[in-house]
């Protein structure tokens, strides 16, 4: 938490609810300047200020400082986390079992395809080869 970051998240905060700084500084009971040096981070944030801008702002003060509340984020537990993965990995490996039953279905058209094609580079070897003959035999007359 350094001083810039909580200017930036009083200002966002601030601006969020739509009040102005004469507003904050009335809702405080400091004079506009005293709330905008705060803001501006001429003046250090006093920690009774830090609260009373919270309170304010309708968040709590570790909010302001930090820009987010740790209270959003409940602690997940070690099952959460394990069921979460291996829920995960079930996803991961359904996948993978679909897509090889997809690249094995496509790999037997394929085969299929290249048998077609040998047996139709066959057939014309056989053609080939029995014009020849007939060439030859026809060449010899």
């Amino acid at each position: 938490m350094d001083k810039n970051s909580v200017k930036e998240n009083l200002l966002k905060m601030r601006s969020r609810l739509g009040l102005s700084q004469e507003a904050m500084a009335e809702k405080l009971g400091i004079s506009r300047t005293a709330y905008r040096n705060i803001e501006t981070g001429k003046t250090k944030l006093i920690s009774n200020h830090a609260d009373k801008i919270a309170s304010i702002l309708g968040i709590t003060t570790e909010e302001l400082l930090l820009g987010h509340s740790t209270e959003e984020r409940p602690a997940a537990s070690a099952e959460d986390i394990r069921e979460k993965y291996e829920s995960r990995i079930r996803d991961i490996e359904t996948g993978h079992s679909e897509e090889v039953t997809a690249l094995a279905a496509q790999i037997k058209v394929l085969t299929e395809f290249i048998e077609t094609l040998k047996e139709t580079i066959r057939t014309k070897d056989e053609i080939i080869a029995m014009l020849r003959k007939s060439a030859a035999a026809a060449s010899k007359k």
